[in-house]
C-alpha cells in the first residue's frame, strides 16, 4: 500500500484547504474521483479504501476528496491562514462546484488524462449538479447509492414546512448559522442556511425526484457520458429505483445499473465485489 499519498496543499477557488487521499496508478491514464456523501470521511467509508486498492492494481488511479461537507462540523483552514466553520450542517449545495473543480484540477496536475466522477450517496447529487452546470471533460460517471434527498425528506419529515419557516426567519434576521431547534433525521442539527438551501421548493438538490417522480429531471437529462449506478439490496426504497433513473437519463446512451445482493449503504462485506464492478465497467467504456 505504498502507492497512497495524502494531499494537503490545495485550495478551492473560494480559499478552502481540502485534503485528499490519492491512490496512485503507475500508468496515469484514468483517475476516478470520489465525492463522498453527508458527513463522510475515508475513515467512515472503508469501501473507498478497498476501491482505491483494487483500482490501482488495475492501473486506474483513485482520489478521495474530503469536501467542505466532511464530518458533521469542522473548521477548515483558509488560504489566508484563518479558519472557516464548515461541515455538513453548514454546507451550501452549490458550493460543491468549487470542491469538485479542485479535485479535477488536482487529478490533471498529477498527470491523469481521463477522469471519471464518482459520487456516493449525497455525493451523487453533487456530481450530477456539477455536470449540469459545467459539462466537464470526463469519460463517465458513477452513482453509488444515489438518493432522492428532497423527496425522501418531505416524506419522512412531516414538519418540514415549519422548519423551513424557522430557517428563513433566522436567515432574514441575520443568523444564517443558527441551528434549528430539533434534530434532523434523528442525528444532526442543521444550520438555518443549510436546511433552507437544501429543502426549499426551488432547491438545486432536488435532482433525483424518485419519491414524487415530478419534473425535476433536467440535471440528470443533461448527462451524455456513460453512467454506472448501483445500490445495495438492503438499502431503503429510495435507493432502489435504478430503472427509473435509466428511463430519465434520456441523453445517456450507455446506462448500466445493478442491485448488489445483501449489501447495505456502505457495502459492508461487499467492498471487493463493488470494486470489481467498477473495474469491469471502466474497462468497458475506456
Amino acid at each position: 500500500m505504498n502507492n497512497i499519498e495524502f494531499i494537503n496543499n490545495s485550495y478551492t477557488e473560494d480559499g478552502l484547504k481540502l485534503p485528499m487521499v490519492h491512490f496512485e496508478s503507475e500508468r496515469k491514464d484514468i483517475c476516478v474521483i470520489c465525492i463522498h456523501g453527508m458527513c463522510g470521511t475515508i475513515i467512515d467509508n472503508y469501501f473507498a479504501t478497498v476501491w482505491g486498492e483494487v483500482l490501482t492494481k488495475n492501473n486506474i488511479g483513485f482520489i478521495y476528496e474530503h469536501n467542505r461537507g466532511h464530518s458533521i462540523e469542522n473548521d477548515i483552514v483558509m488560504k489566508d491562514g484563518s479558519f472557516k466553520r464548515c461541515g455538513c450542517r453548514y454546507e451550501i449545495f452549490e458550493d460543491s462546484i468549487y470542491d469538485i473543480d479542485l479535485a479535477i484540477n488536482k487529478a490533471k496536475e498529477l498527470g491523469y488524462k481521463k477522469i471519471i466522477l464518482l459520487g456516493h450517496s449525497y455525493g451523487c447529487n453533487k456530481v450530477i449538479y456539477y455536470y449540469y452546470k459545467k459539462k466537464p471533460d470526463i469519460i463517465g460517471m458513477i452513482l453509488a447509492s444515489a438518493p432522492d434527498m428532497v423527496g425522501s425528506h418531505y416524506k419522512d419529515q412531516s414538519d418540514y414546512k415549519e422548519l423551513l419557516e424557522e430557517a428563513k426567519k433566522n436567515i432574514d434576521n441575520g443568523n444564517p448559522d443558527k441551528l434549528l431547534h430539533k434534530l434532523i433525521e434523528d442525528y444532526m442539527y442543521f444550520s438555518s442556511k443549510t436546511y433552507y438551501n437544501w429543502f426549499n421548493k426551488n432547491s438545486n438538490l432536488n435532482n433525483l425526484p424518485v419519491v414524487y417522480n415530478d419534473n425535476h429531471w433536467e440535471q440528470l437529462k443533461s448527462i451524455d457520458v456513460p453512467i454506472l449506478t448501483f445500490s445495495g439490496s438492503l438499502e431503503e426504497d429510495i435507493y432502489l429505483h435504478l430503472d427509473l433513473l435509466k428511463e430519465k437519463a434520456t441523453n445517456c446512451s450507455n446506462f448500466s445499473y445493478k442491485i448488489i445482493d445483501k449489501a447495505g449503504h456502505t457495502y459492508k462485506n461487499r467492498e471487493k465485489e463493488t470494486a470489481n464492478i467498477l473495474v469491469d465497467w471502466i474497462k468497458e467504456i475506456d
